[in-house]
This record gives structure tokens, C-alpha cells and sequence, in this order.
């Protein structure tokens, strides 16, 4: 199965180690615009990049030319982000499949506030992505789930829907049994993970959760 990795132009605090783990021999690569510049520097050869190029470097740009990597240049005025047309390009290669692979997404947090949200929002249309920093994973979810082996990590929900209706938590520090938890309310963050299993249950809802070690 392949794994689809997306490079970002966003903040970068991972290690080479990081990185190389997550992009394995199954790994495909796709840039947009200034995140090449980051692949450049982990050394990583991506499969495409996607952008209106005025974020890459020169020299990044023609060492990938130079590579036979795919680039595709879009105008400066266009009605979606390089990272949603990057997600349109995976879809063609995904077009025979009934679901989505996972998406690893870094960089694709800090610097600019407006566009963090921009990605994060994104998680509700292309409900497969995982944003990744070097301790922390971002994800989507619409129904009930568990988590194995993350004892002791952070976690976070931020519900996307104006109602998370009969949420339990069950394995947590702070636990709760059936309650319906409106979108305003911030008592979901800062939880702690204290078993080696631990459920997220709701009958419906939005939510983006964060596990942080």
C-alpha cells in the first residue's frame, strides 16, 4: 500500500530520523510550492510539485527539474490553496479505489495563522489526513475509536460541529459518560491518555483530535 506524503510550506522542527521513517520505500511525495525547499533539504525526492513557484528556490527548483520531478505551475490568483490542489492530484491517482490512503502532511502548521486553519478545515473534505509534527499527530474522525499504546500522551478534541452528542471518555484522566458537548465549550482539551486502551465514543459529531506525547 502506498503512503502519500505532503510536504508544506509551514514551520519545520522535525529530525532527519523523523523523516526518514515516515518517508519509507512506499512513500509518494508531493510539494507544494515552498515545502520542495524542505524536501530539498531532508533530502527527499518528491513525485510532483504543485504551486504558483514564487516560495521555492531557484536552486531547488531546477535540481528537481533536473530529477524528471513532475511541476506543475498554477497562476498567483486561483481559487484553491497549492495543498487543496495537491489533494485533487492524489485523488486522480486514487481514483480506482473506494477509499483514500492515509495523507502525512508536514509543515503544514505555523507561520501564518490564516493558512493553519485553512489546512486544519480541509481534515472535514479530505477526512484522511494526518498532520504530523515530531510529537503530535492531527487527525479527523466522524465516529467512534479507540487508541492503543499512547499512555501518558496529551489529547485535545476541538469539535467542527456546532454539537458532539453523547461523548464518552473511557481511559482518561478526565472522563466523561454521555454528555452532549456543544462547539463553544473548551473542556475537551488537555486531557491525559492514563491506559494502554482508551475510547472516544459519540453517537455524532465533527472533531479534530490531537495526540501530543
Amino acid at each position: 500500500m502506498e503512503k502519500y506524503v505532503i510536504f508544506l510550506n509551514g514551520e519545520y522542527n522535525y529530525s532527519q530520523n523523523f523523516i526518514d521513517k515516515l518517508v519509507s520505500k512506499n512513500s509518494v511525495c508531493f510539494c507544494a510550492d515552498g515545502g520542495a525547499n524542505f524536501a530539498f533539504r531532508y533530502e527527499k525526492i518528491p513525485k510532483m510539485i504543485v504551486g504558483d513557484l514564487d516560495s521555492i528556490d531557484n536552486e531547488v527548483l531546477e535540481f528537481y527539474r533536473n530529477k524528471g520531478v513532475l511541476i506543475k505551475k498554477f497562476p498567483k490568483d486561483k481559487d484553491f490553496t497549492d495543498f487543496e490542489l495537491i489533494l485533487t492530484e492524489i485523488e486522480k491517482f486514487e481514483k480506482d479505489k473506494n477509499t483514500l490512503d492515509k495523507v502525512f502532511v508536514v509543515g503544514g502548521l505555523g507561520k501564518r495563522i490564516d493558512m493553519t486553519l485553512s489546512n486544519l478545515f480541509l481534515m472535514e473534505k479530505y477526512k484522511n489526513l494526518v498532520f504530523l509534527d515530531e510529537n503530535e499527530e492531527i487527525f479527523y474522525v466522524e465516529k467512534s475509536f479507540v487508541l492503543e499504546n499512547k499512555k501518558g500522551c496529551e489529547f485535545s478534541i476541538i469539535p467542527l460541529s456546532d454539537k458532539v452528542e453523547r461523548l464518552s471518555l473511557k481511559g482518561f484522566k478526565f472522563e466523561i459518560n454521555r454528555i452532549d458537548v456543544e462547539r463553544k465549550i473548551s473542556r475537551l482539551v488537555s486531557n491525559i491518555i492514563t491506559n494502554d486502551r482508551a475510547s472516544v465514543e459519540f453517537e455524532s459529531g465533527k472533531l479534530i483530535i490531537a495526540v501530543k506525547q
